[in-house]
């Protein structure tokens, strides 16, 4: 989690940038950076926010899961 806040803030990308993006409320992002929550499309959100594949960022997920 503290990974992906630190990532984000090097690239100059907020949550409530991206949660803006994909129209939705802010929180929503912060659950999935925490774990709360699993959802693959702000999961890949936050992924091309920092150009780290998804697999990295939570290699407990297969690829198949993220595009399911």
């Amino acid at each position: 989690m503290k990974d992906i806040k630190q990532e984000l803030e090097k690239a100059g990308v907020t949550q409530l940038s991206i949660a803006k993006m994909l129209k939705i409320k802010a929180p929503s992002v912060h659950n999935v950076i925490t774990g709360k929550r699993k959802t693959p499309r702000i999961r890949t959100a936050i992924s091309l926010a920092i150009n780290k594949p998804v697999s990295d960022i939570w290699p407990e997920i297969s690829t198949k899961e993220e595009t399911a």
